[in-house]
């Protein structure tokens, strides 16, 4: 008897992502998984009185999209509280920007914002008593688009009792006046410190901004993430959501390890969160460690000293505490999940990577560097050998003025040709990921693929500058980032990132062929219709 689907799908342009059948014409649906794939007679045949039909009008069809490294939660919640500082390119506008929220909430207790660029704005121009000018005696905390820089008013410094000989937090520092008060700017974790002074969000409104996101999400194709640094009462919030029927994503999430606290403590943490949340939908199945900062505030680690100031940040982790504490996550497989900038910290992980491997043995365990903006070459097999994976922000590789200058500064013209070696990565066989880091930049998956394919600003013509035209991706090659591997990062390619026979329906509609278009028009890309698990969670209007 032959089965009759829910669903099917026909007349559609389908890349499967599965290497066994890479294009197809229709797909069946059953109880939310593929059931068959193939041409569209075939398909039609399973189709039964109750089935419903979507004629997919010729348009490409995708594995909907999972974003691997992407602080879904807090940044909802960020941007859906408080002020957006993202598009402020001058002080004018930054200043106008808090100023006019401000107004607009005479009754919030702090004024906060977050999306400054500290690569436009510096510490000695946003000063404490700048802050104070628009915020109007209100406690004020703004972070930087990087999420590793800050900006407080003197409200707030009085609260958090920082003055003149006050400490400094484990691995960040206030910027202080000659005097040493603080001047006004904020690095690394003297960020959170600030901000756990600040009232934080209720669960509500946590739970009311990702269900704004999580529909955001759906309009751009994106089916799952991978939350890269949640605690416990993030997951509480994310099986709340998913409960209630809001939370229309598949979330894996990572919780962040600490130098400065014991091993073994974290450890029984967070194998607890493990065994609490290890859903389908919404489970927490790796460790995060932060090894050094971002190159703007000078918080990133390199192999050699800075070329401009002959300095050099330290390890967030000493390497002995990186071989410990990652032999001891790996011993209890965890994947680990390490935030690393310089080429420093990106040798620092691959051997704390390396000596787990010597003490515990080879498992599938699918450690991820992320961000990896200046990598060592001579590091790049070291990837393939250990089964490390790569995972890559391209919206980041493309011409910005500001934060290149202060790269060329500080590595030179040599060093310099290794940021964002993506291309590189690619050739020497890592699998890698295309993720976005949001609320640092955009979520939208199709600027990002843009800026992977051409390294150029978007909108930018072909003869327009190129960043690092070496390490160019194909389209094929970054969407793979994006499906197949984004599943395979997130622990979840048994069930998604290729349209395939047993796997969940999670999948995306196109209203153009990335394969035929000119890269330049990828980020105009519009998504007509996300199914998850063959249900709609997102259908443009246009499409019939």
């Amino acid at each position: 008897m032959t089965l009759s689907a829910d669903l099917i799908i026909t007349h559609a342009d389908i890349h499967t992502m599965d290497p066994n059948l890479p294009r197809a014409q229709a797909i069946a649906v059953h109880q939310g998984r593929i059931v068959a794939v193939g041409d569209n007679g075939d398909i039609e045949r399973m189709a039964g009185a109750d089935t419903r039909r979507i004629n997919a009008q010729g348009r490409l069809m995708l594995p909907g999209l999972q974003d691997t490294h992407v602080h879904f939660q807090l940044s909802s919640a960020d941007l859906y509280h408080n002020a957006s500082l993202y598009a402020a390119s001058t002080l004018d506008e930054l200043l106008s920007c808090i100023r006019a929220f401000a107004e607009r909430h005479p009754d919030k207790a702090w004024i906060r914002g977050v999306g400054f660029s500290s690569s436009l704005f510096s510490p000695d121009v946003l000063t404490k008593e700048l802050l104070d000018s628009v915020t109007g005696g209100r406690p004020a905390l703004m972070l930087a688009n990087d999420y590793h820089n800050g900006w407080a008013n003197s409200a707030a410094f009085g609260v958090a009792g920082v003055r003149a000989g006050s400490p400094e937090p484990q691995n960040g520092s206030y910027v202080r006046n000659a005097d040493g008060t603080p001047k006004g700017w904020l690095l690394e974790d003297a960020i959170w410190a600030m901000n756990r002074i600040a009232p934080g969000y209720t669960d509500e409104e946590y739970l009311e901004a990702m269900q704004h996101f999580s529909k955001a999400f759906n309009r751009r194709g994106i089916t799952g993430v991978l939350d890269a640094m949640v605690n416990r009462n993030y997951m509480k919030n994310y099986q709340a959501s998913y409960e209630r029927g809001d939370l229309t994503l598949r979330v894996r999430a990572t919780s962040k390890v600490f130098a400065h606290k014991p091993l073994d403590e974290q450890l029984r943490e967070l194998q607890d969160l493990r065994n609490t949340y290890q859903g389908d939908r919404v489970s927490m199945h790796s460790a995060k460690f932060f090894l050094d900062g971002v190159l703007e505030s000078g918080t990133a680690v390199f192999l050699e000293p800075r070329n401009d100031t002959g300095g050099n940040a330290e390890l967030m982790f000493t390497q002995a505490q990186i071989n410990e504490y990652f032999a001891a996550f790996d011993r209890e497989r965890f994947q680990l999940h390490v935030h690393t900038i310089g080429d420093g910290a990106v040798r620092a992980a691959v051997d704390g990577i390396d000596h787990a491997r010597q003490q515990n043995g080879q498992w599938d365990s699918r450690h991820q560097l992320a961000h990896l903006q200046v990598v060592a070459p001579v590091d790049i097999p070291r990837f393939t050998t250990l089964g490390i994976l790569a995972n890559f922000q391209p919206l980041w590789a493309q011409p910005q003025p500001e934060a290149d200058a202060i790269a060329h500064a500080m590595l030179g013209e040599q060093r310099s040709q290794w940021i964002f070696p993506i291309g590189e990565f690619v050739r020497k066989g890592v699998t890698c990921m295309m993720s976005s880091d949001w609320g640092v930049s955009t979520y939208d998956p199709f600027q990002i693929l843009q800026s992977a394919v051409t390294r150029q600003a978007l909108g930018a013509g072909p003869d327009d500058p190129v960043h690092n035209p070496h390490h160019r991706i194909s389209i094929e090659d970054a969407l793979r980032g994006y499906t197949l591997n984004a599943a395979h990062a997130a622990w979840r390619d048994d069930s998604t990132g290729s349209l395939s026979v047993g796997k969940y329906a999670d999948l995306i509609v196109l209203d153009r062929n990335l394969f035929e278009i000119a890269p330049g028009e990828i980020a105009q890309t519009q998504v007509l219709l996300t199914l998850l698990e063959g249900q709609e969670v997102h259908r443009d209007p246009g499409f019939g």
